[in-house]
């Protein structure tokens, strides 16, 4: 009898769990969820700042969520600060590391500093967690084919000539 009373009050509170939920905006408050697809509609409409703001907002509500983080690394590398872009990628890899838009994120961004062996790292990531992913083998490709040239191109003692 008394087993029965808990199940029922566990099922109670679950309950009430999920109807706080689905209300919550209504009561004036918002969700991770609701501030994670703010930052994107944000971002979207080019307000990259304020977008941050409701990226931020979602991870204190959620800081596991790997898209948060990203969708924060995609609006600070657009304004330019790649440094904290990449702590913001790094993040959302490391809360998932078989996050493979993550991975590409952070090799454009390595690409926008010129860091092509760390970007060819990190599209190689995103392609091994997801072999078809067309952009990271076209980036990690390109990027290839930049750090060979410049190793080839060099006045090395040692280097073949070129046919």
């Amino acid at each position: 009898m008394k087993e029965e009373g808990i199940t029922i009050s566990r099922l109670f509170l679950a309950l009430l769990l999920l109807v706080a939920e689905f209300t919550a905006p209504a009561w004036g408050q918002t969700t991770a969820t609701d501030w994670f697809y703010n930052g994107m509609i944000l971002y979207d409409d080019n307000k990259f700042n304020e977008s941050i703001q409701a990226y931020d907002k979602a991870i204190q509500l959620n800081p596991l969520n790997e898209e948060a983080w990203n969708g924060k690394g995609m609006d600070l590398g657009t304004l330019g600060r790649y440094d904290e872009a990449l702590r913001a990628f790094e993040r959302a890899t490391q809360i998932n590391s078989s996050y493979a838009e993550g991975w590409f994120n952070m090799g454009v961004i390595f690409d926008l500093q010129g860091k092509y062996v760390d970007a060819i790292q990190a599209y190689n990531s995103a392609t091994q967690i997801n072999p078809s992913y067309q952009k990271a083998m076209v980036n990690k490709n390109r990027d290839i084919d930049i750090v060979m040239s410049s190793s080839l191109s060099c006045s090395c003692p040692n280097q073949l000539p070129m046919v």
